[in-house]
């Protein structure tokens, strides 16, 4: 079971508390997520609607880098 999902329903987006909140997190506890603290500096410059597709997508290459 996945720890978070990114994906939201139709119509809604990432709320910008939530990456605030990310951006809290610790390093490590991102790391683990397959995230960096620059991709959510990112997924809030691309806006509540395309958030949480951007780390989705990150989090899906870094796995893919991660395997090969």
């Amino acid at each position: 079971m996945a720890l978070f999902s990114f994906k939201s329903r139709a119509g809604a987006g990432m709320r910008r508390s939530t990456l605030r909140s990310m951006m809290q997190m610790d390093e490590s506890l991102l790391s683990d997520m397959g995230l960096t603290r620059y991709d959510i500096a990112e997924a809030l410059r691309h806006g509540a609607a395309a958030a949480g597709e951007f780390l989705d997508a990150r989090r899906n290459a870094r796995a893919i880098q991660w395997l090969r």
